[in-house]
């Protein structure tokens, strides 16, 4: 069932030029990059990567799930066999599949073989998790699209305030404890490792500190979206709701 879900959503977004976008945007990326100097690079690809490519199912899935709202596709979709779960490890792993090709794409461009693929595959998928599943978790109630984006917008800064520490603009080691902060961390670890796409590197005691909090938080935020949609969407079927794109 997940599988028929994960490819039907994957052609949701091919026919919306999801792709397409992504395609033209990574482009873009990467001919930016290779015009960094080469000590910068590095810095630039980490914020690129998590800025863009790992964070875009926040977004993403808020416009998808906004869009099936106004079509009433979600009122009557769990009358059908398909599960909550299985909705919501379809739009998480078919946006995450996104966000993984653009980070191969613009790391291999930037920084080829001083890249470990293998990490950088475990920390999108880490970070794509997380991210998708906040915006499940703000989308589900929204009753326009406006108001969606002004949560989104709200909750990123708020989320982003680790990026600020991980530059060293701020000292505050209390957002150390961050998702934000771990996905910094782990991209900085992933895109400093020479070796090339088969290389994997005994990770050291803070490496699976992050990935362990990382974790935690994508479940976390994961249990969230699944309790919201409980309440908002299982409770409410059959009822016709249009809401305001």
């Amino acid at each position: 069932m997940i599988a028929k879900l994960i490819k039907q959503d994957v052609r949701f977004q091919f026919r919306h030029g999801f792709y397409y976008v992504y395609a033209f945007v990574t482009a873009i990326y990467i001919t930016v990059l290779l015009f960094v100097p080469l000590e910068f690079r590095s810095s630039w690809s980490i914020l690129i990567v998590f800025t863009d490519p790992g964070t875009l199912g926040f977004f993403f899935v808020g416009a998808i799930v906004m869009l099936e709202r106004n079509q009433q596709l979600l009122t009557y979709l769990f009358i059908t066999p398909i599960k909550l779960k299985s909705y919501l490890w379809s739009k998480i792993l078919s946006l995450t599949l996104i966000a993984w090709l653009t980070s191969l794409f613009i790391a291999y461009a930037a920084l080829e073989t001083a890249v470990s693929f293998i990490w950088l595959t475990i920390v999108v998928l880490l970070c794509s998790f997380f991210f998708t599943s906040c915006g499940l978790i703000i989308s589900v109630d929204s009753p326009s699209m406006n108001h969606f984006m002004f949560r989104a917008i709200v909750t990123m800064i708020v989320l982003y305030v680790p990026v600020l520490n991980y530059f060293d603009l701020i000292s505050f080691r209390l957002v150390e404890v961050m998702p934000s902060y771990s996905a910094l961390f782990l991209l900085e670890y992933a895109m400093s490792r020479a070796g090339g796409i088969f290389s994997l590197h005994i990770p050291n005691f803070s490496v699976l500190i992050h990935v362990g909090l990382l974790t935690i938080w994508g479940l976390l935020a994961y249990q969230i979206a699944f309790g919201r949609f409980s309440k908002y969407i299982l409770s409410n079927t059959g009822e016709v709701r249009e809401v305001s794109v």
